[in-house]
Order: C-alpha cells, then sequence, then structure tokens
C-alpha cells in the first residue's frame, strides 16, 4: 500500500497542544538544499515533511473512528508518539502503538517526551506500556525519546531531533554545524 503520510501523530487528548505544535512544526520545516541534494539509504531526501495525519485535522466523519484510524496508520511511513502521564495512562494511544507494532514498523515509532518522566518505574512514567513491553509482559528496550524541556532538547532541537528520524539522517545534518 502506497504511503500517504509521512507520520501519524498518536497523542492522549490533555497533549493537544503538544500535537498541534509538532504537526506544524515538521509540515512548516523545510529541509537544507544542501541536503535535499543527497540521498539517505539510497533514496531522495524530501523538501518537506508533508503530510502528517492529526485525528483533530485529517479525520472525516466516520460511523467507525477504529477503521478510520488503522486506515491512516497502515498509510503512515512512521508513528510519533507524544508521551506523558496522560499519554502512558490512555488505552487509545497504548492501541495505536501496538497496532503500529503489528505492522512490523516498531522500528519506526519516534518519541517526543512533553512532560513526565522517561524512567519506567518513576510513577510519572511518560512512555505507554506497548512501548515498554510486549504483549506477553516480556520487557523492551528504553524508548528513546526527543525531550521538549529546556534541561534535555529544547523544542526545537526536539523538532529537528523528530525530523531526522523521519527522514533517516543525522540532527548534524539538519542543523548545518
Amino acid at each position: 500500500m502506497a504511503k500517504r503520510y509521512k507520520a501519524f501523530i498518536s497523542y492522549a487528548h490533555h497533549d493537544e497542544r503538544w500535537s498541534s505544535w509538532l504537526q506544524r512544526s515538521l509540515e512548516h520545516y523545510r529541509v537544507p538544499a544542501k541536503l535535499r541534494r543527497q540521498q539517505a539509504a539510497g533514496k531522495p531526501v524530501p523538501g518537506r515533511l508533508h503530510p502528517i495525519f492529526r485525528d483533530r485535522e485529517e479525520l472525516a466523519s466516520s460511523s467507525d473512528l477504529s477503521e478510520s484510524i488503522c486506515s491512516a496508520m497502515d498509510r503512515s511511513s512512521a508513528l510519533i508518539v507524544v508521551c506523558s502521564p496522560e499519554a502512558a495512562a490512555s488505552k487509545w494511544v497504548n492501541e495505536e502503538i501496538r497496532y503500529f507494532q503489528s505492522l512490523g514498523r516498531a522500528n519506526q515509532i519516534f518519541c517526543l517526551l512533553v512532560s513526565g518522566s522517561p524512567e519506567r518505574d518513576a510513577p510519572d512514567c511518560a512512555f505507554p506500556k506497548a512501548l515498554l513491553e510486549t504483549d506477553d509482559g516480556q520487557p523492551l528496550p528504553d524508548p528513546l525519546a526527543a525531550d521538549i524541556s529546556e534541561q534535555a532538547d529544547g523544542k526545537r532541537d526536539a523538532m529537528l531531533k523528530i525530523a531526522a528520524g523521519l527522514l533517516g539522517v543525522g540532527i548534524d545534518d539538519l542543523k548545518q554545524r
């Protein structure tokens, strides 16, 4: 199936502000011209990361939301999870991650940490269970996340880390050091 979306953003509605910011930031980001002239993993590097799926922006009215969501995920090259304690507690975020993993694309899941702790045992852990363990309870490696906090990546660098992952390039390529 041809991919229509560069990525699907999964988020708890408590984090809608962050999902909206991320979608806008990624879709308006212009890949540096020098990088566009190169290739990443044998493929041309696109000039834009557009479109990014976010349910509030993309879904038409439907009698079966889950069918619409699954269809959008099927047509997405990557999954971006906006991670927070609310996302970790969300049944729907967890189910979206599990579904994307079932497509065989677990290596195309990117995390944006917007609140809470990255520590799996912390009471305010930001990572949904599907990112931490398999269906049968076996632990998965700790997820790597772009972190919007100023003491970590900050908003701009966190967005660039997600963009680099989606493009299959290094973050240094986007920063043009």
